[in-house]
C-alpha cells in the first residue's frame, strides 16, 4: 500500500511540475506577442529579457517532470539547453560568438537550481549584449561543477599554514577556502565592465538580481575584470 501512495505522490508532482511549465510556456507567450505591439528598442529589450527569465524557470520545470528523480535534475544539462536557448534568442548564429562549457555532471533541486538559472540567464544576456560591440569576435565560457574537481583542476596543494597557488586557483582559493561545495563560473573575453561601475551597488535590474540570488541559495559572488569579465559563484545549499 505504502509503494502504491509513493507512486501516487510521484505522478501528482510530475504533474504540478507538467502544469506549472505549461502557464510559464503560456506567459512567456503572452510577452513575446505584447512585444510585437511596440517599436521602441528598449521596450522590446525589457520583454525579451522578461521572456527568457520565464523560459529559464519553465526549463527547470520541464526537467524536474521528465527526471526519475523527483527532488533533484542534472544541472549541467540544464545549462546546455538555456545556454543554447540564449544566443539563439540573441541571433548569435550570425555574429563571431562561441560558446565553451566545461561542466560536470550535479543534481540540484528546485530551490538552488531556479536561482542559479536566472543567474547564468542575466550573466550571459549581458555578455551577449554588452561584451562584443560591432562584430567583435569572442567568446562565453562556463565552468560548473563541485569544489574539489576545481581544486584538483588547478593542482593546489594545501596544509594548515601554506597553500601552493597554480595557474587560475587563485581566484577560486576563496570558494574553497570558505567550504563551499559548488563553484560556477561565466566569463566571457569582452570589452569588461567599467571599473567605476559596482557590481554589488547599481540600478541595473540583471545586476541586482544576481546579487540577491546569489545570497538567495547562500552563496557569494565576485567579480574578476580582467582579461574580459568573470564571474565566480560559490554555493553549497543543494536544495
Amino acid at each position: 500500500m505504502k509503494k502504491l501512495w509513493k507512486k501516487i505522490d510521484k505522478i501528482r508532482l510530475k504533474e504540478v511540475h507538467h502544469r506549472i511549465k505549461n502557464n510559464l510556456q503560456v506567459i512567456s507567450s503572452l510577452l513575446s506577442l505584447q512585444a510585437e505591439k511596440f517599436e521602441d528598442k528598449e521596450v522590446l529589450e525589457a520583454f525579451r529579457e522578461s521572456q527568457n527569465r520565464v523560459e529559464s524557470i519553465a526549463m527547470i520545470h520541464e526537467r524536474l517532470h521528465e527526471s526519475e528523480n523527483m527532488d533533484a535534475f542534472d544541472f549541467s544539462d540544464y545549462l546546455r539547453k538555456l545556454t543554447t536557448d540564449l544566443f539563439n534568442s540573441y541571433n548569435v548564429g550570425n555574429r563571431n560568438i562561441s560558446l565553451k562549457l566545461s561542466l560536470e555532471q550535479v543534481y540540484l533541486g528546485m530551490n538552488t537550481a531556479i536561482p542559479l538559472g536566472i543567474i547564468v540567464n542575466e550573466i550571459v544576456s549581458n555578455s551577449l549584449k554588452h561584451a562584443f560591440p560591432a562584430g567583435k569576435i569572442g567568446e562565453v565560457s562556463i565552468n560548473f561543477g563541485k569544489a574539489e574537481t576545481f581544486a584538483a583542476k588547478y593542482e593546489t596543494s594545501c596544509s594548515d599554514k601554506y597553500c601552493l597557488y597554480k595557474g587560475d586557483y587563485t581566484d577560486y582559493k576563496d570558494c574553497l577556502n570558505n567550504n563551499f561545495r559548488y563553484i560556477l563560473t561565466v566569463a566571457d573575453n569582452g570589452i569588461g565592465i567599467p571599473e567605476e561601475l559596482d557590481f554589488q551597488n547599481t540600478d541595473s535590474l540583471g545586476l541586482q538580481l544576481i546579487n540577491i540570488l546569489a545570497k538567495q541559495i547562500g552563496g557569494c559572488i565576485e567579480l574578476k575584470r580582467s582579461p574580459g569579465t568573470k564571474y565566480i559563484i560559490c554555493f553549497s545549499n543543494e536544495g
